[in-house]
C-alpha cells in the first residue's frame, strides 16, 4: 500500500498462470485449469456447413461436384452415396474416397477441395468495427481475430474486453496486448469463440457496503466520481458508514487490479476533491476496518451477488 498524494494504493496481480499460444486460455473461476492444453491443428478439419469441390478424373459426371457436409458430418456423392466426413482434413477424404471408388474405377484419380468453410465461426460482439460473424480456415491468433473483426472502434474498453469459450470467460488482456505489447496474452482462438468488446459508456460501476440502497450506477458518456456514485445509491448509512476508509476495488484487465482507499469525509468537507471513478469500479462503504485485498472481496461478494452485478473477472479470482 502507497500513497500517490490523493489516495492510498495496492496493486494487485492475479496469476492463476499465464497464458501462451500452446496453452489457450484459462477460466476466471476459481478452478484455474486449461481450457485447451494442446496447440490447435494446422490443417483444417472439416465440419457441418463446409463446402467441398469432388474431382474423379476421367469419370463422366464425376468433375467439380460440391457438397455441403450436413449437420451430422456427411456428404452425400455418386455411386457411394453418403460419405462421412466430420474432423477429417482434405488428404483423409481424398485417400478414403479413391479406396471406396476402386470398387467401381481403376486406380481413381481423386481430389478433394475446401470451397467454403463456415464450420468454425468467431462472433464478434459490441465495439468491433466489422462485428458479425467470421470463419476460420486455419489456426488464428488473437491479434489475427481482432484484424478480421475490423479492429476496435474508439469507443471500446479495453480493460472490459472478453473471450467466451464454452460458456466460460477466458482470461486474455486486450490492454495489455494492444497497448503495453504484452504478447503473452496472443493466445489461439477456436471455432465457436465469441469475443466481446462493451462501450466505455455502457459499463457500470458498483456501489456496496453502508449505503442506504446498494446499486450498480450507468457509467454514462460522461463518467462518474465517487460523491455521484454515492449519492445516486441514496447516499452513506450515518450511522454505520466509515467514511473515512472507502475501498475503491478496480480492475485493469482480468488478471491486474488495484485497491484504492479513499478518505471520503475529507471530501464531504471541501478539504479533498471529488475522485473520477473508472469503468467497472466497486465501491465498498465498510462499517468496520478492512484490512487487505481479500479480506474486502470476502465481504463484498455476499451483497455483489445479491444486486446482480457483473464486474471484471478479477474480482471474482480468490487466488491472489
Amino acid at each position: 500500500m502507497f500513497n500517490d498524494g490523493v489516495v492510498d494504493r495496492q496493486r494487485v496481480v492475479a496469476n492463476p498462470g499465464v497464458p501462451s499460444k500452446a496453452s489457450g486460455c484459462r477460466t476466471s473461476n476459481k478452478s484455474s485449469g486449461n481450457i485447451s492444453g494442446t496447440a490447435p491443428q494446422h490443417s483444417y478439419r472439416v465440419g457441418p456447413g463446409d463446402d467441398l469441390k469432388f474431382n474423379i478424373f476421367g469419370e463422366d459426371g464425376m468433375s467439380d461436384i460440391v457438397a455441403r457436409v450436413d449437420g451430422a458430418g456427411y456428404v452425400q456423392l455418386p455411386i457411394v452415396e453418403l460419405v462421412q466426413v466430420r474432423g477429417m482434413t482434405t488428404r483423409q477424404i481424398q485417400r478414403e474416397l479413391k479406396t471406396a471408388y476402386e470398387e467401381n474405377f481403376v486406380k481413381p484419380w481423386v481430389t478433394v477441395e475446401l470451397v467454403n468453410a463456415e464450420s468454425n465461426p468467431i462472433y464478434f460482439l459490441g465495439e468491433f468495427k466489422s462485428s458479425g460473424v467470421q470463419y476460420l480456415e486455419q489456426p488464428r491468433t488473437l491479434l489475427e481475430a481482432l484484424a478480421l473483426g475490423g479492429g476496435l472502434t474508439p469507443d471500446a474498453y479495453l480493460p472490459g474486453a472478453r473471450l467466451l469459450r464454452n460458456n466460460q470467460v477466458c482470461i486474455v488482456d486486450l490492454h495489455g496486448l494492444l497497448k503495453e505489447g504484452r504478447f503473452e496474452y496472443n493466445v489461439y482462438v477456436n471455432g465457436g469463440d465469441v469475443l466481446f468488446a462493451p462501450r466505455k459508456e455502457d459499463m457500470q460501476v458498483y456501489v456496496l457496503g453502508a449505503v442506504e440502497k446498494p446499486q450498480s450506477v450507468p457509467f454514462g458518456a460522461e463518467g462518474r466520481t465517487l460523491l455521484e456514485a454515492l449519492s445516486m445509491a441514496q447516499g452513506p448509512i450515518k450511522s454505520k458508514a466509515l467514511l473515512g476508509d472507502v475501498r475503491i476495488i478496480r480492475s485493469y484487465s482480468t488478471v491486474e487490479g488495484e485497491l484504492l482507499i479513499v478518505d471520503v469525509e475529507k471530501m464531504l468537507e471541501g478539504r479533498a476533491l471529488d475522485y473520477p471513478l473508472e469503468p467497472g469500479d466497486v465501491i465498498y462503504v465498510p462499517q468496520n476496518g478492512l484490512g487487505n485485498w481479500n479480506d474486502a472481496i470476502d465481504t463484498i461478494l455476499p451483497t455483489l451477488e445479491l444486486i446482480g452485478g457483473i464486474v471484471t473477472p478479477i474480482v471474482l479470482i480468490k487466488s491472489l
